[in-house]
């Protein structure tokens, strides 16, 4: 039995196949067999090499976000007594396996889960928001990106200046579709979004998709939560997505965000968060961490011998 295996993951390639083909806009480049150069494989790819930044960490400025004892319910799941500050510039990753609450705590952290015990507040002044909807956080600053880019971020039938006018500045009841467009081109170009204008957001692909909802961020933006940011792009997107959410941070923004790619994990993230069925870790520095022991945690092992360990990272 002959299998096609399509991904845009390097290792699963390396791990799965005996022969990788690449095409690139719509041509056969070439063919390699196992075992592979991953230089080479990249570079059939996007006709150049493409290499990682190196890793960086900002220095930690005001409070963004405080969570006191925060719990979230839902039918088959509680997490309970998570405490948590998050600062000005930092990059917070969240690990866990599908379903151990992390979306749950996330959405909470947004307005999107009403919280069932605890205090989760924003900024310096620890104002809590408990009882507030997603417009109120919104409202003082947080941004979400959903994992569902067409169901839940973007809006199926409407083009990328359609997008801009409805995020944009209210201005009167008349719609000025020159300028919006205007607005649009310049997003566009910023972005590097493969579309025009009138492109309709279903036609992008899933990284042009992912570029149109980070470009309508506001910039005041204090806190970003981010579902999967990278998930089912290639490596040259991912490589542009984190660019620019980096850039944010660089210039003040918190961010939080949920992967279940160790390696993005430790890649970009300051400190760590590892949920498993309901418990959570206290913030563990990124530095601490490699892929096996994150992995141990995300699968349940090392926790009830790891309490001195995550003490001792929560104060890093």
């Amino acid at each position: 039995m002959t299998i096609f295996f399509v991904s845009h993951k390097l290792e699963d390639v390396e791990a799965l196949c005996s022969r990788a083909v690449v095409l690139r806009q719509g041509a056969l480049v070439g063919s390699t067999e196992a075992p592979f150069d991953k230089v080479e494989l990249v570079r059939m790819m996007f006709g150049r090499e493409v290499e990682l930044a190196p890793k960086s960490f900002t220095k930690p400025g005001r409070k963004v976000l405080t969570v006191k004892t925060g719990c979230v319910d839902s039918i088959r799941l509680q997490i309970k007594d998570v405490n948590l500050e998050v600062r000005a510039g930092e990059i917070i990753g969240i690990a866990g396996m599908e379903g151990s609450g992390q979306d749950l705590f996330l959405g909470a952290c947004g307005g999107l889960v009403e919280p069932a015990g605890g205090q989760f507040c924003l900024d310096d002044e620890e104002r809590p928001m408990n009882g507030k909807n997603y417009h109120d956080y919104q409202r003082m600053g947080v941004a979400y990106l959903p994992a569902a880019r067409l169901e839940k971020g973007l809006v199926p039938g409407l083009t990328l200046t359609e997008h801009y006018i409805l995020t944009g500045s209210k201005g009167g009841v008349f719609i000025d579709k020159a300028k919006a467009a205007g607005i649009a081109g310049e997003r566009i170009s910023a972005f590097n979004i493969k579309g025009r204008p009138d492109s309709s957001v279903e036609s992008l692909s899933g990284g042009n998709q992912q570029r149109a909802l980070l470009s309508l961020l506001p910039e005041s933006s204090a806190l970003i939560l981010v579902e999967h940011p990278t998930r089912g792009l290639d490596i040259e997107s991912t490589i542009y997505i984190w660019g620019k959410l980096k850039d944010r941070c660089a210039a003040g923004t918190a961010m939080l965000f949920i992967s279940s790619d160790l390696d993005e994990i430790l890649q970009y993230s300051d400190k760590v968060l590892v949920f498993f069925a309901g418990r959570v870790t206290p913030l563990i520095d990124a530095r601490r961490l490699s892929v096996q022991k994150l992995g141990e945690l995300i699968g349940g092992v090392g926790w009830e011998a790891s309490g001195e360990t995550f003490a001792e990272a929560a104060h890093a």
